[in-house]
């Protein structure tokens, strides 16, 4: 018995070598076998450019399987691809998926000329290569990108063409400058690489991805050397040139120009950027420049480096030495440029003044100081605690009498309550309110022999309530332009009013009114030689209201006597002229203007003789 137990103990070792034989030459086969299977599995996870994210190691009969899915779809296929193969004992699981983030950030960091580094996360379900590769697309050749991202899930939509955006963006910044994808939101910050990719970087910023908006942007404009700006007047308006240090001070720079404009159109030429010298106030300079342009009718206020320049036509003699006094007292920081300005004569030349219910005020050009005073003594005896404002200014251009026409017009207006005498070249034209008729009155009666030799002079006053009354020279010459009006021409034969005549008879109501002292007289006109008449309406029309435009509610008022015509067919060859017809058209007209309230007393029928070989309706004035 015990030689037998002691014989099979001695062939264990046997069997023993030949179990390890055995294995060591079928297990190599059995990895084989599971490997190409497995391996399929794990390439078929890197479809449509991701790269493959299962790995799976043979080990014996075992295979163990790891990586992280971007999505559980992907992990249920990995793991029912994986079950499916033929031969293993068993599958070690080792799988999961990716993690979500949240917020999903992203960055590009500027850290060299020629590289970007590329931080935080990636899609998950893009792989690197096929990221780099939709990132890289139209970039600098020697640009290189380092993507340390990690792949996460959680990625907004559009994520690539967020990042390439910003990627474009950061290589408008110098080196150190980051641009950063939170969720859905842009952020930049660093310093513009010089002033025309600053400009591009903001022409870029407001036309974000879809579905993305821009958040912080803290990206400092580039430094220039030397720093310039511009302001210039001209014809078109007020153009501006240079740089601005900041978009707040490029909004303060055009809320300035605008005011100064004063409707004009404003160019901005500006760039933004760096380099105002240290020391100088900016809106300082905003507030001295534009107060130098606002002296100027053509011209430029331009800053290079520190010294600040004044150069164009002024408005006047006066605004040449308010620029000298603000180029003597700029700024901190500031220096004086080249100060070139030259005033022209002013045309026209304009002055008023003014009387109103506590102050007279005087405004446009005199030609000294001296004149101003004189002005201001012209006034003293009228000033019953009423105050002076004075706004005039220094020009040369004075006409001759300058000073006895103003002084003749304040003693017209010292007389009315209030109103207004002014001078434009050599007229002058008084106009007001008297307390009573009687003011205005004498006023208009005494306007003819104030003005200076020379002088043209236009009065139109009235009494509180009244009509104005106008100076009987003004009266003459009104009516003497209305003497040959085109428009008021009958029709052949016709003396029924027309519609476009009663513009001008309301006119001349109006002058009637004004012209108190005037005895006005109308003058028909005869047909043209050879005119033949038109056939006569079934129905004439009834005349137009006085006072009323046309197409309004006509007046009750019957019109003046028509020329007879007899019924039918229009006459087809010329008719003798009719002698009475001149009149009969001037009958009509003074109808017109007796219902519009001219008085009987004030109005005729010129002569007969008066409106011979007239082709228009003619007004003159009898004294």
């Amino acid at each position: 018995m015990a030689i037998r137990s002691i014989g099979w103990l001695a062939g264990l070792p046997l069997l023993a070598g030949a179990w390890i034989a055995a294995t060591g030459w079928a297990e190599p086969r059995l990895e084989a076998a599971l490997v190409a299977p497995a391996d399929a599995v794990a390439a078929r996870t890197g479809r449509d450019g991701a790269e493959p994210w299962l790995r799976v190691e043979a080990r014996g009969r075992d295979l163990v399987a790891n990586g992280e899915a971007p999505m559980q779809a992907a992990l249920d296929e990995a793991r029912a691809a994986l079950a499916a193969i033929p031969g293993p004992r068993r599958i070690v699981d080792r799988l999961g998926l990716v993690a979500e983030v949240s917020p999903f950030t992203w960055a590009a960091i500027h850290r060299a000329p020629d590289r970007l580094d590329l931080v935080g996360y990636r899609p998950s379900e893009t792989g690197r290569a096929a990221l780099a590769t939709a990132l890289g697309a139209g970039l600098p050749a020697d640009l290189t990108l380092r993507d340390a991202t990690r792949a996460a899930r959680g990625a907004p939509e559009n994520f690539s063409q967020a990042a390439r955006f910003l990627i474009a963006a950061a290589l408008h910044l110098k080196p150190g400058a980051s641009a950063a994808i939170s969720d859905r939101v842009l952020s930049l910050s660093g310093e513009a690489a010089s002033v025309e990719a600053y400009a591009a970087l903001k022409a870029d910023l407001a036309q974000p991805p879809a579905g993305y908006t821009v958040g912080e942007v803290a990206v400092e404009p580039a430094v220039v050397s030397p720093f310039t700006w511009s302001a210039t007047r001209g014809p078109e308006g007020l153009r501006l040139d240079g740089y601005a240090v900041s978009e707040a001070d490029r909004t303060a720079i055009l809320a300035a120009a605008r005011l100064v404009a004063d409707g004009a159109p404003v160019t901005d030429a500006m760039r933004t950027a760096r380099g105002l010298p240290a020391g100088i106030d900016a809106k300082a300079l905003i507030d001295r420049a534009f107060a130098a342009l606002a002296l100027m009718r053509e011209g430029s206020v331009a800053l290079d480096g520190t010294a600040l320049s004044i150069r164009g036509a002024a408005i006047d003699i006066q605004a040449v030495r308010e620029a000298e006094a603000l180029a003597g007292t700029l700024p901190a920081g500031l220096s004086r440029g080249t100060i070139a300005l030259t005033a022209s004569p002013v045309s026209p030349y304009q002055v008023a003044v003014r009387r109103g219910p506590d102050a007279f005020t005087l405004t446009g050009h005199l030609p000294d100081a001296e004149a101003r005073a004189a002005l201001r003594a012209a006034l003293r005896p009228y000033l019953y605690g009423e105050r002076v404002v004075d706004r005039t200014r220094l020009a040369e251009g004075a006409p001759p009498a300058l000073l006895e026409g103003l002084t003749a017009g304040i003693g017209a207006l010292g007389q009315l309550a209030e109103g207004e005498v002014s001078v434009r070249d050599q007229s002058l034209r008084i106009a007001g309110e008297g307390l009573y008729p009687e003011s205005a009155r004498r006023v208009a009666a005494e306007a003819g022999r104030i003005a200076p030799a020379g002088w043209r002079i236009d009065v139109a006053v009235d009494a509180r309530g009244g009509v104005a009354v106008r100076d009987p020279a003004a009266c003459r010459e009104t009516f003497a332009a209305l003497a040959t009006e085109p428009t008021l021409r009958f029709d052949p034969g016709s003396a029924d009013l027309k519609p476009a005549f009663y513009p001008v008879l309301d006119e001349v109501a109006g002058l009637a009114r004004a012209c108190p002292q005037a005895r006005i007289e109308v003058a028909g006109h005869d047909d043209p030689p050879g005119s033949v008449p038109p056939p006569a309406p079934k129905e004439a029309p009834a005349p137009k209201e006085p006072g009323k435009e046309p197409g309004k509610e006509p007046g009750k008022g019957k019109s003046a006597a028509k020329a007879g015509k007899p019924a039918g067919k229009p006459a087809e060859t010329p008719t003798m002229p009719d002698p009475g017809l001149p009149q009969r058209r001037a009958a009509a007209i003074v109808d017109y203007l007796l219902k519009a309230g001219i008085p009987a007393g004030r109005i005729a029928v010129a002569p007969t003789e008066a409106s011979s070989d007239r082709r228009a309706v003619a007004f003159a004035l009898r004294s």
